[in-house]
């Protein structure tokens, strides 16, 4: 008797859960309301314009020896898939002329390390979360990448990116590549500054113009690192090797592309040229819980003339926070004073102390909109 009730219980549930199936339909279920969409541009484009995307330290990787822990970056996005850390701007980085990237850390199978503390690794096939993030190009000279594990780690993380299609420069490395019949350079160092080092960006500047370069990009590795204890706020105000930002520019560079201090810093409109001293985090394995999260999108456009020069046409500066949930995966901040949290970081030298040298040189509605027109904004030739 027991089996045959058991056997009715049994044929009435499964009749139930059919009948409570909801049907198929051939619509995507919209999205709840708490879900974060992928971003999109807020700059205008077209045939005659040139739009860079730049984002700042890219370490993706864990300490050598917490390699594959279940906390750490491989094994997440091990789990996530290589796309996910990129996922919320792949999308309008593919969209862009050059997507360029700080690669702070290493991809190789090397495991003997020269340094004791933040050595960042990640097998070779790690370098795909910056392939499927549409990022084109990457700085390697910084303190980690071509120091951790030697210059043949260096050496293993450029020829890994290669492979995938995106360009790698770093030291006397540099690169270039053509888009919309504009030549681009791109020469990097880290720090010190001094002028030795000068003298190398602008031998290596000449000769990449030399080569036909009509656009060429200093990348510098630089900026005082956050205080691990009780901030000081030193991380927020240039330091004595950011001060070489102009000189770059004196000396015939097109743009300076700034990285180092993990924190968001001050953006200088100088002599009708951008220098962008500090871009922050981007999707950081090193520190799943850094005290500062804000992080941010650099785009900047360009008109594109005939001889393949550009003039600065637009700057939006699209804030974001590193992670959530130490998922590694950067989402755009929503709110308003988030939003003007990390403006107010790029506006002035300093935060929340803001130094009265260098002065802003951005117009004020920054501050709230995080949006330049370089077209109506005077050049400064200080």
């Amino acid at each position: 008797m027991k089996k045959w009730v058991s056997l009715a219980l049994c044929a009435l549930m499964l009749f139930s859960l059919i009948a409570a199936a909801p049907a198929e339909s051939s619509q995507e279920a919209a999205p709840s309301a708490g879900e974060i969409q992928p971003v999109s541009s807020q700059l205008e484009s077209g045939p005659d314009i040139f739009t860079f995307s730049l984002i700042g330290d890219c370490t993706i990787g864990d300490q050598v020896q917490n390699l594959g822990y279940r906390s750490g970056y491989v094994y997440k996005i091990g789990e996530a898939g290589f796309d996910y850390p990129f996922s919320l701007v792949a999308d309008m980085f593919a969209q862009d002329d050059l997507t360029v990237a700080n690669c702070e850390g290493t991809f190789s199978d090397r495991r003997k390390t020269t340094k004791a503390l933040m050595a960042m690794i990640a097998p070779p096939e790690y370098a795909q979360v910056l392939k499927l993030g549409n990022v084109d190009v990457c700085n390697l000279a910084n303190n980690h990448c071509g120091v951790d594990f030697g210059k043949q780690g260096q050496v293993d993380t450029a020829e890994n990116l290669r492979a995938l299609g995106i360009g790698a420069f770093y030291d006397d490395i540099t690169y270039s590549v053509t888009v919309k019949g504009v030549k681009v350079g791109f020469v990097g160092y880290t720090y010190p500054m001094n002028a030795q080092k000068l003298k190398k960006y602008v031998a290596a500047m000449e000769s990449l113009r030399a080569e036909g370069c009509t656009f060429v990009i200093a990348s510098a590795h630089w900026g005082t690192e956050p205080n691990r204890g009780k901030s000081n706020y030193k991380e927020y105000s240039l330091d004595g090797n950011q001060k070489y930002g102009y000189q770059l520019i004196d000396a015939g560079f097109d743009m300076v592309f700034g990285h180092g201090s993990h924190t968001c810093q001050m953006i200088r409109w100088y002599k009708g040229k951008v220098i962008f001293y500090g871009l922050s985090n981007f999707t950081f394995g090193a520190n799943a819980a850094p005290r500062d999260d804000d992080t941010v999108v650099a785009q900047i456009s360009f008109d594109i003339h005939e001889d393949g020069t550009l003039t600065p046409r637009e700057l939006y500066a699209m804030p974001f926070k590193m992670h959530k949930d130490s998922d590694f995966r950067p989402y755009p901040i929503q709110d308003q004073a988030g939003k003007e949290q990390v403006w107010e970081k790029m506006y002035y030298n300093g935060y929340p102390k803001h130094k009265a040298s260098p002065a802003p040189s951005l117009p004020e509605s920054f501050l709230t909109t995080g949006y330049v027109d370089f077209r109506t904004w005077p050049v400064v030739e200080e």
